[in-house]
């Protein structure tokens, strides 16, 4: 899967709603681009205002699957981009109203789960824009492995939106490994406490999709290696940074049965997440195909519209072969999320540092 599926770069610089913003990816002048690489520019068209419901199109089944007919394959988009495989020595900033982060395991456990999703993320924003009322919503993936044992453990793209997120997808590669239990979504975990700033979003979901867990404990010198960043002593255990990154966003576990464990070990990883995040923000799934369903029936049961959901997904699933299954696996994933979230209570710019002082995650000197 190697070369199959971010960005080397920091986020998108802030600008006027009608005016486009060019963006290059200051990776392709550093380590991880060959000297003979052009840069590559994406113009992108950002308007933060909310979009009143009367505006919507009537039926987004339809535009949706002409868009899924239309879009070229994961595989073109990489080879015409040509963009070098992400790292994780870079921070972010987020300016948008709406976040969502969705981190995904692409270790060999995982099969071919990871081709079938990264096949269906690209639809996320436009589902996102339309739940969440507003344009202004940006995205951000991450892919990782083990950091104990495999190359490219930690990769992070940066904030897009639109079309330019199947590029940043396109350039994820495997990261081999897998078989041991726990992955580094604790490093993650880090690297979104640390190096994350989303002060100016009224909400911002993060989705870990994975069939396993994370390590106990952050391994300072894997930080240090990959992230380039110091470890708060007081912020070692795992559940420790998670318990802080749930103050500044919502975090759903999309577990994945991907049948490579016996029951006992899926038994012990559930337990670990359910655990970590929470029960109702465990989202158990047997189907590759209906990640993106769950991440967006998610989005829909948190903001009260599970009525427009359902009638989605009928649209789009009651006419094929397995559509009934396929909406009662999605329904029943997302069965246990609560009727409502609370949006993490921050203030201050978006361009605040990120580690101001007094926050408990900032790194001991």
């Amino acid at each position: 899967m190697s070369g199959f599926i971010g960005w080397h770069g920091n986020n998108r610089q802030s600008s006027s709603p009608s005016t486009p913003t060019p963006s290059v990816t200051p990776g392709y002048f550093g380590r991880g681009a060959s000297k003979d690489q052009d840069p590559v520019i994406v113009t992108v068209k950002s308007d933060p205002t909310s979009v009143p419901q009367s505006s919507r199109p009537a039926s987004k089944s339809t535009r949706s699957r002409a868009a899924s007919a239309a879009r070229p394959s994961i595989a073109s988009v990489a080879a015409s981009a040509r963009l070098p495989i992400p790292d994780a020595m870079h921070s972010l900033v987020s300016t948008a109203e709406i976040v969502v982060i969705g981190v995904l395991d692409m270790t060999g456990s995982m099969s071919t789960w990871p081709e079938e999703i990264l096949k269906r993320l690209p639809r996320l924003h436009g589902d996102a824009c339309e739940y969440f009322g507003t344009q202004s919503v940006e995205i951000l993936f991450i892919a990782h492995g083990d950091s104990r044992t495999d190359s490219h453990a930690i990769q992070v793209a940066r904030f897009g939106s639109g079309p330019e997120l199947e590029p940043m997808l396109a350039s994820f590669t495997s990261c081999g490994g897998g078989g041991q239990g726990s992955e580094s979504q604790e490093i993650v975990a880090t690297y979104l406490l640390q190096q994350v700033n989303t002060a100016s979003a009224r909400q911002v979901y993060t989705f870990f999709i994975t069939d396993e867990a994370a390590c106990p404990e952050v391994d300072e010198q894997l930080v240090k290696r990959d992230l380039g960043i110091g470890v708060n002593p007081n912020l070692r255990k795992t559940q420790a940074v998670f318990d802080l990154l749930k103050r500044r966003m919502n975090i759903y576990t999309v577990l994945c049965d991907t049948q490579y464990y016996s029951a006992g070990i899926r038994d012990e990883i559930r337990s670990f997440w359910q655990t970590t995040v929470g029960v109702e923000h465990v989202l158990p799934l047997n189907d590759a195909r209906r990640v993106t369903d769950v991440m967006i029936g998610v989005f829909a049961k948190t903001t009260g519209q599970m009525g427009r959901f359902t009638g989605d997904l009928q649209a789009r699933q009651g006419g094929t072969v397995h559509g009934k299954q396929n909406i009662a696996t999605v329904m029943h994933s997302i069965s246990m999320v609560g009727g409502s979230v609370h949006a993490p209570q921050v203030t201050g710019p978006g361009t605040r540092p990120l580690l101001p002082a007094g926050d408990p995650s900032h790194p001991s000197k």
